[in-house]
C-alpha cells in the first residue's frame, strides 16, 4: 500500500486563507399563508422557488401575533387568570405537514409532544433562557406541571412566567424557528422547487390552561421567514446537469 505523505495544521503557518464564494448572498425572505387565517384550524403556506435561489430549510422562522379572548369573543381580562402551555410558538398547532412539488415528505401528527421533549431535553439551559423565550419556552417547575394556577399562591414558575406574557388580552408576539425533520439536515434545496407547510392548530383546551372558564386562542397575524441563497450560476449550472 502506498503511502500519502502529509504535514499538520500546526506547521501551516503560510497557507492561503480560503474564500466561500459558492453562495454569494442570503436574506430572509417573508411568507404569508395562502388564505384567510380568521377562525381556521388549517394555516398553509406555499414557497415557490425564486429564479435560481436555493432555500436553508434549517432557518425557517415562525412569527406569529396572538392574543386570548373568551370563548363567546369577548376580551380577556386582567380578573381572567389562564395561561398556555409552554412554548406556546409551536406546541399550539397539533400537526405539521411539508410537502416538496405537491409531493408529501414528512407528516407529524403529535408535532406539539415533539417540540416539548426536544427543547426540554435536548437544549442547554442557556438556550431555554435566551432564544427559546421568543418562543414563549419557560421550564416548568418539577412536580408542578399540572398545577394551573396563575396567581400568586401558584407553585409552577414557567407557567406564571406565560401568563405574564398574555395578561389582559394584549397582543403577544412570538418567534423561533419551525422544528420541522427536513430541517435537521445541513443542505440546501434546490431553485424551482415549491415548498408546502401546512399546520394545524391544536385545540384551545390543550393549549390554554385554567382551573375554570372557557376561552379561545386568537391569531392575529402568522409568518415564516426563509433563508433564501443565491449561488454562484457555475454550481447552478452543474447542478441542473447532474
Amino acid at each position: 500500500m502506498e503511502r500519502c505523505y502529509c504535514t499538520k495544521s500546526e506547521l501551516e503557518l503560510f497557507g492561503p486563507e480560503k474564500t466561500q464564494l459558492a453562495i454569494e448572498n442570503s436574506s430572509f425572505v417573508e411568507i404569508h399563508p395562502v388564505a384567510s387565517i380568521s377562525d381556521s384550524n388549517t394555516i398553509e403556506f406555499e414557497i415557490t422557488g425564486l429564479g435560481d435561489a436555493y432555500f436553508d430549510l434549517s432557518h425557517i422562522l415562525l412569527n406569529i401575533q396572538a392574543k386570548i379572548l373568551k370563548a363567546d369573543g369577548t376580551a380577556f381580562t386582567i380578573n381572567d387568570k389562564r395561561g398556555s402551555i409552554n412554548y406556546l410558538l409551536n406546541t399550539m398547532f397539533s400537526e405539521c405537514h411539508i410537502s416538496l412539488n405537491d409531493r408529501q415528505i414528512s407528516s407529524e401528527s403529535n408535532y406539539a409532544y415533539k417540540n416539548y421533549i426536544q427543547n426540554t431535553l435536548f437544549h442547554s439551559e442557556s438556550s431555554q433562557k435566551n432564544f427559546l423565550r421568543a418562543g414563549m419556552f419557560y421550564k416548568d417547575t418539577a412536580g408542578e406541571f399540572d398545577n394551573t394556577d396563575v396567581t400568586a399562591a401558584g407553585k409552577n414558575l414557567g407557567l406564571k412566567q406565560c401568563y405574564e406574557r398574555v395578561k389582559g388580552g394584549k397582543i403577544f408576539d412570538m418567534c423561533g424557528i419551525l422544528h420541522i425533520d427536513l430541517g435537521a439536515q445541513p443542505r440546501l434545496l434546490i431553485s424551482g422547487t415549491t415548498i408546502r407547510v401546512r399546520l394545524l392548530k391544536a385545540k384551545d383546551n390543550f393549549t390554554l390552561l385554567a382551573t375554570s372558564g372557557a376561552f379561545r386562542l386568537q391569531i392575529e397575524n402568522i409568518s415564516l421567514f426563509i433563508r433564501k441563497c443565491d449561488v454562484s450560476s457555475s454550481i447552478v449550472v452543474g447542478h441542473e446537469k447532474a
